[in-house]
């Protein structure tokens, strides 16, 4: 078992520094040099019958060290959760501090669990832009009422969110806005590699530069998490719940077999935008 501290910064992001023991490590070590010699092939001798040091020599120390850490990861970061009673709500970031040969090692999980939210006076606020969207105006010109009531239900929605966010307190570890900003990068320089482009190719083509994208996706991180965080809350306090028949009737109104086992696999995620689209409604009917 790993000894570890523990670090919660301001911002609600947590640091745990673990030390895995020497014994620890040789151990994990050994057993992935094991495993590697059952399916090493070396000239001269039948697969898997190599001695473990000519595997060792043959593979090389350091990928070994490579393989031993990532088998020994996983069976860390649970002990160390467990230990600090965490619940966390994204996976570690993970820096090896120190993997010298011979000494203890040290590992460092950065994550962070859900943020004290403060929702204020939150449906006082809403209650005013909701008041005004219930007298009823016709619609104009040849703009249908189904079309009309679909507009003024988005624009509500966006009142409803901007008075959310104005009026929750709540501060959003910046773990949480780091994983999302390169997320989103990712996706940014996928998408310009298939249209053949460098990221500053495409960005200059906008009149934009990496730092400029970096602050608006921050922006927006901060905001979506704010928001997702805040529904959850809301939902939580007013008990707003999503049934599994609520769930295999979408699932079974999928348009064909293909959408239909998407969501089969994703019911989780199901739920959540359902949950959230549910919250989203009592807020409209306050």
């Amino acid at each position: 078992m790993p000894s570890s501290s523990l670090k919660k910064l301001p911002d609600n992001t947590i640091e745990i520094l673990a030390k895995v023991p020497l014994d620890k490590v040789k151990g994990e070590y050994g057993q992935v040099l094991a495993q590697l010699q059952k399916t090493t092939e070396i000239a001269g001798f039948r697969k898997g019958k190599a001695p473990q040091s000519q595997v060792e020599k043959t593979i090389g120390k350091e990928k070994i060290y490579q393989e031993t850490i990532k088998s020994l990861l996983p069976k860390i970061y649970p002990q160390v959760i467990q230990e600090h009673r965490l619940h966390p709500i994204i996976n570690p970031k993970i820096e090896l501090i120190s993997a010298q040969e011979g000494k203890d090692w040290q590992i460092k999980f950065t994550v962070c669990e859900t943020p004290e939210i403060d929702l204020g006076n939150y449906k006082e606020e809403i209650k005013k832009i909701t008041a005004k969207n219930k007298i009823w105006t016709p619609a104009k010109g040849k703009q249908s009422k189904k079309q009309d009531k679909a507009n003024k239900a988005m624009k509500e929605t966006q009142k409803i969110i901007k008075a959310l966010l104005k009026n929750v307190k709540i501060t959003i570890p910046q773990i949480l806005i780091e994983n999302e900003i390169n997320q989103k990068l990712a996706s940014l320089i996928e998408k310009t590699e298939k249209l053949g482009l460098t990221l500053n190719q495409y960005l200059n083509s906008l009149g934009k530069t990496t730092e400029q994208i970096k602050k608006e996706y921050q922006k927006e991180s901060h905001d979506n998490w704010c928001l997702e965080l805040t529904l959850n809350k809301i939902a939580d306090q007013e008990k707003i719940t999503i049934d599994k028949e609520e769930i295999d009737k979408i699932i079974a109104n999928a348009k064909n077999e293909k959408e239909k086992e998407n969501l089969t696999h994703q019911r989780y995620v199901l739920a959540s935008v359902l949950r959230r689209q549910k919250t989203l409604e009592f807020l409209q009917n306050l």
